[in-house]
């Protein structure tokens, strides 16, 4: 015995002396990069190393921090870019895939799949490492981005997978995406009436020439906490939804911050995003009555869509007038609020409405994928494309389905499109098996974010998306677990 606490003293004091001596280490690596000017490293290692040993040592609160992270990555890289010398590439945008690449390894070690959604993925995934080396997208590095853009958030469907119990469903969508989805809504209402803070009109200036869809009119687009202009009003459209379908689900509180998100929304420009949230709420609203999905209900659901978007449509033509449509000049809000009603007063009409031009957009994608079955590479969609000048630059169709079929042909489109059948059911199947307050607002998370499950630089809420896919497996196989165990015990 006596030797025993011997050995156990020695083994402590050594994991403190190696710990001090890394600790050290560390401090002085990050001394030298800060006098060496390598303050993007610098500053991604500190956000990266806790990361990393919260992997290790606590997966699911390194789950939890990683996805503040990736919700706060835009005011993060702009901060950090205002007090450093500019970079050619941002260590930054490191972090995310380290990070998953230490959650996601476990959960692949002795992988047995025997759910639909699952196997698809898995062939997805696929499809994708061979379309990051296909030629026609240009160079390497080109396909490299498609990794960062595609690649490291479908991982995030394996870490749901291992990890997405219905409390640390519970713990991300209540106590992280809901008060920091608020939080982006209030910013970018400031930013919409009073102005943005000074590092981040230095970011505004510095991408403006490229950035083109930043601005509306004259004026530039809230973007909040996040990385664009358009993961920050997905973002307030998935909090609108998780808002409402926590209130239909008997958690109130939440509905009382939805008038602040709908007001940040309306002025956030996305006409598309706030068309879907009417047909979003229309479905939950069929669903938290408890109505079996039959052909009857979903005639009755599409109608209920179509009756909402007429409705919106009628009222915003009630506020909408031509001169304010077409005004330009006005504030930040005037503008955002003119485009935003007159796309909706008309949405037929090209002089105010891009549903057209998006229409065709979405077509032409499925059509090139038809076109070229093996695609164009994973790469060809993302703005590492337009940026090294690609050849076979399709551009994104703004939706991903159509984005997967230019990118991996027609295999990888259709594996995608089941990715989302199979996706969608067993949300539906989830809403049975929990808690309606968890069941309901991940059921949102799926429906309001269909057709952006996957678009190119909305980090945070692809990988969310892809969390909740993998939790939804987790839950299912649970249950069979238990269900087995059960049958064992009769």
């Amino acid at each position: 015995m006596v030797s025993a606490l011997i050995t156990s003293g020695l083994r402590r004091e050594t994991e403190l002396s190696l710990m001090w001596m890394g600790g050290g280490l560390l401090l002085l690596g990050l001394w030298l990069l800060l006098i060496t000017g390598q303050i993007h490293l610098a500053c991604a290692l500190i956000f990266a190393l806790p990361l990393v040993l919260l992997a290790v040592y606590n997966k699911e609160s390194a789950l939890v921090w990683t996805v503040v992270y990736l919700m706060l990555l835009g005011d993060i890289r702009r901060v950090i870019a205002d007090i450093a010398t500019p970079a050619a590439f941002d260590p930054l945008l490191l972090v995310v895939p380290v990070v998953t690449a230490v959650l996601v390894v476990p959960s692949l070690v002795n992988l047995k799949l025997k759910e639909p959604l699952s196997k698809a993925v898995l062939a997805l995934l696929v499809v994708m490492c061979a379309e990051v080396v296909n030629p026609k997208q240009g160079g390497l590095s080109i396909g490299l981005s498609g990794v960062f853009f595609y690649i490291v958030p479908v991982m995030w469907f394996w870490i749901g997978r291992s990890l997405g119990s219905v409390a640390l469903v519970h713990r991300v969508t209540y106590r992280v995406v809901l008060p920091l989805g608020l939080a982006a809504g209030v910013l970018g209402l400031c930013q919409n009436f009073i102005g943005f803070l000074p590092y981040q009109q230095t970011w505004i200036t510095a991408v403006g020439k490229v950035y083109t869809s930043l601005y509306v009119g004259a004026s530039v687009r809230a973007f909040g906490f996040s990385v664009s202009a358009a993961e920050y009003a997905t973002l307030l459209e998935l909090s609108i939804a998780l808002a409402v379908a926590a209130y239909m689900a008997s958690s109130r509180i939440w509905i009382g911050f939805v008038p602040i998100l709908a007001a940040a929304l309306i002025l956030s420009g996305g006409r598309g995003l706030t068309i879907k949230l009417v047909v979003v709420i229309s479905v939950l609203w069929v669903v938290r009555r408890g109505k079996k999905l039959n052909a009857m209900t979903l005639a009755g659901m599409a109608a209920l869509g179509v009756l909402s978007v007429a409705s919106l449509s009628f009222l915003a033509a009630q506020f909408a007038s031509t001169a304010d449509a077409a005004r330009r000049g006005g504030s930040a809000a005037q503008d955002a609020l003119a485009h935003q009603l007159g796309g909706l007063a008309h949405p037929f009409d090209q002089k105010y409405s891009s549903a057209g031009l998006h229409s065709n957009m979405v077509l032409t994608g499925f059509t090139e994928g038809v076109m070229s079955p093996l695609g164009h590479g994973l790469g060809s969609t993302t703005f590492a494309a337009r940026k090294f000048g690609s050849d076979s630059d399709q551009g994104s169709s703004e939706l991903d389905f159509s984005d997967m079929f230019i990118s991996l042909g027609v295999v990888g489109g259709v594996l995608y499109i089941a990715v989302a059948a199979f996706g969608i059911r067993a949300g539906l199947r989830y809403v049975d098996e929990t808690p309606l307050r968890i069941g309901l607002p991940v059921l949102a998370i799926l429906i309001a974010t269909l057709g952006g499950w996957l678009i190119e630089g909305q980090y945070s809420t692809c990988s969310i998306v892809f969390f909740i896919l993998g939790s939804l497996v987790h839950q299912k196989n649970r249950s069979g677990a238990r269900n087995s165990l059960l049958v064992g015990k009769a």
